[in-house]
Parts: C-alpha cells; sequence; structure tokens
C-alpha cells in the first residue's frame, strides 16, 4: 500500500511510527510536502491513503482527488482542514477525517490566557519593566482589570468553546454564547452558559472570544458593522481562525481606540505579511497560530491520526470521518 505524507514530516520517520501501530503490512510512504498541484495529481493516482499538512501549505484540490482511483482515506493530522475540499472529496467518495477535541485543552487554556493577560495588558508592563520602569503608578491610574464580575461572550459553542466555558467556572463571571445551534437546557446548565444573539453579545461583553469554523457564511462574519457594536473597553479574541474577523476593520477599530484590546492567534495569510495591519498596535496581543500547538496536543494529534491510519492498513473502518 502506498501513503502520501503531505505533512512535513519525515518519511522515514512516519513509517517507523505507523509500524508501531501495525505489523506485518507492506507498504510505502511517499514524501510530498509542497508539491505542486501537477505533482500531487501525479502522485495520489496510486496511493491509497494520504496524511495531510498539519500546516496548510500543501492543499488537497478537487483536481488532485479527482485523479485520485484507490484513495481510501485522507487522515488530517489537525482539528482544521481547509485546505482540503472536502466537497470533492465526498463527490468522489473519498472519506478525509480529522482529530477531533485533541487541542481543546491548549486553545481553551491560551484563550483564558489571553483575556488575563489583555486585562491587564501585561505585554506592555512586562517590556517596560524589562526597561526598567516601575510603571506601578501609571498601572494604578489607566486601570487593569479582573475577569471576576465581567460578562464573556463566546462566539461559537463548539468543542474548545465548551472547553473555554468549562475553564472559566471558577472565575466569577457571567457567561453568554451564540451559535447556529441552540444547547439543551441540560448543557446550558453544565457549562453555566446562557445563549444570546450575536449582536447582543458584542453589545454586552467585556470579553468576546471567537471559536466559530470558517466557513463562506462566517468569512468576516466581524466586519466593521460588528465592531462598532463593541463596547470601547471591551477586548476581542480570536482563536477560531483568521479570515472570521475583518483585519483591516479591527485594526482600524484598534488604532481609533474603538474597542480597548484584541488579542490574535490566527491570521487569513499564515505566516502574516510583513506590512500586516496589525503590527506595530501596542493594544493587540499576537501569537502564531500557537494555541492549539502545545506538546500534549501535538501527541493526541499524532496518536488518534496514527490510529487511524493503522486501522485503514488493516482493512477496518476509519473513525473520525468528516464527510460522510
Amino acid at each position: 500500500m502506498k501513503i502520501l505524507n503531505t505533512a512535513p514530516l519525515s518519511g522515514k520517520g512516519l513509517k517507523s511510527l505507523i509500524e508501531t501501530k501495525v505489523s506485518g503490512i507492506d507498504f510505502t510512504v511517499v514524501d510530498v510536502h509542497k508539491f505542486s498541484e501537477d505533482k500531487l495529481v501525479q502522485e495520489i493516482a496510486d496511493a491509497d491513503i494520504v496524511l495531510g499538512d498539519y500546516t496548510g501549505i500543501t492543499p488537497i484540490t478537487r483536481a488532485v482527488v479527482k485523479t485520485a482511483k484507490k484513495l481510501k482515506l485522507i487522515q488530517q493530522p489537525s482539528v482544521g482542514y481547509n485546505h482540503i475540499d472536502i466537497s470533492a472529496c465526498k463527490e468522489f467518495g473519498i472519506p478525509v477525517a480529522n482529530t477531533p477535541g485533541a487541542n481543546d485543552i491548549g486553545v481553551a487554556e491560551h484563550t483564558i490566557m489571553l483575556a488575563l493577560a489583555s486585562l491587564k495588558n501585561l505585554p506592555y508592563y512586562n517590556a517596560k519593566t524589562h526597561e526598567g520602569e516601575w510603571l506601578f503608578t501609571e498601572a494604578q491610574r489607566t486601570g487593569i482589570f479582573e475577569l471576576n464580575g465581567k460578562i464573556y461572550g463566546l462566539l461559537g459553542m463548539g468543542r474548545t468553546a465548551r472547553a473555554v466555558a468549562e475553564r472559566l467556572a471558577p472565575f466569577g463571571l457571567k457567561l453568554l454564547y451564540y451559535d447556529i445551534v441552540r444547547l439543551n437546557a441540560a448543557d446550558e446548565k453544565k457549562y453555566n452558559v446562557a445563549y444570546s444573539s450575536m449582536e447582543e453579545i458584542l453589545k454586552t461583553a467585556d470579553v468576546v472570544s471567537i471559536h466559530l469554523p470558517l466557513t463562506a457564511e462566517t468569512t468576516k462574519i466581524i466586519d466593521a458593522a460588528k465592531l462598532k457594536l463593541m463596547k470601547p473597553t471591551a477586548i476581542l479574541i480570536n482563536v477560531g481562525r483568521g479570515a472570521l474577523v475583518d483585519e483591516e476593520a479591527l485594526a482600524a477599530a484598534l488604532r481609533d481606540k474603538k474597542i480597548a484590546f484584541a488579542a490574535v492567534d490566527v491570521f487569513t495569510e499564515e505566516p502574516p505579511p510583513k506590512k500586516h495591519p496589525f503590527f506595530g498596535l501596542e493594544n493587540v496581543i499576537l501569537t502564531p497560530h500557537l494555541a492549539g500547538s502545545t506538546r500534549e496536543s501535538g501527541m493526541r494529534i499524532m496518536n488518534m491520526a496514527l490510529d487511524n491510519l493503522g486501522r485503514v492498513l488493516k482493512g477496518e473502518k476509519p473513525l473520525w470521518i468528516l464527510n460522510e
């Protein structure tokens, strides 16, 4: 059997890892990370399995999957899969799986860290203290704040948002959420959340974090009009996908102090261009898509992906299929 490795991993190393899950099965691994579409078309024609690219640099397009005659699984070693044409894979009968829930803890912890750091303006005071400035009085004058007693809004209530809600429970805040599918009463009680419209959350929340999937409908869902709804003291956190937010509009809102602060882990283009509108702004924290990239998350992701590859090699049905 032939496995295409589109991820930036050593094919030799990947083969050794797969062999810890299966034995007595002959297979080869072909490295195709960063291959052009034309080269991928050639390689995928006789492939049995594809390991997706967790960096998203090697897209799996309709033209690529159209030529796959034997493909039994595309296993994406991450939660996100925007670089894979899911609808084309479904049309051609190719299952696509991801690793749901593997990085929920990392994303949730990162989200809350960003909220706390924003409320305390941590990057500014860290930098100034390193420079020898003791700005205790300035902090008292301008204000640093607690999560306790605040209104916190979750946009999206999938797995990562639920993990955030669970970890916010001890902070003593009011937790609102918006999702296209409302939770049942038992789950709302479990997560101590109240359903609200997106507009109402943006109007009332002190901190808003974005956990929505990226679709045609959600692209730039947070635009200039939505940002105008937010309080001038509000904080916006994006740990979902960069394109959920109109980045130019958010940069303008931050420059003009229409909202107090933002924290961004994801960008429309990754890595972002050198003249990105967020660069140089003092009231935004930027991290390079780190939220779900903890060592522990990586181990869970790899184990889930390897388990699924092993299942297919043994002739078993894969788990976590996205396009059934």
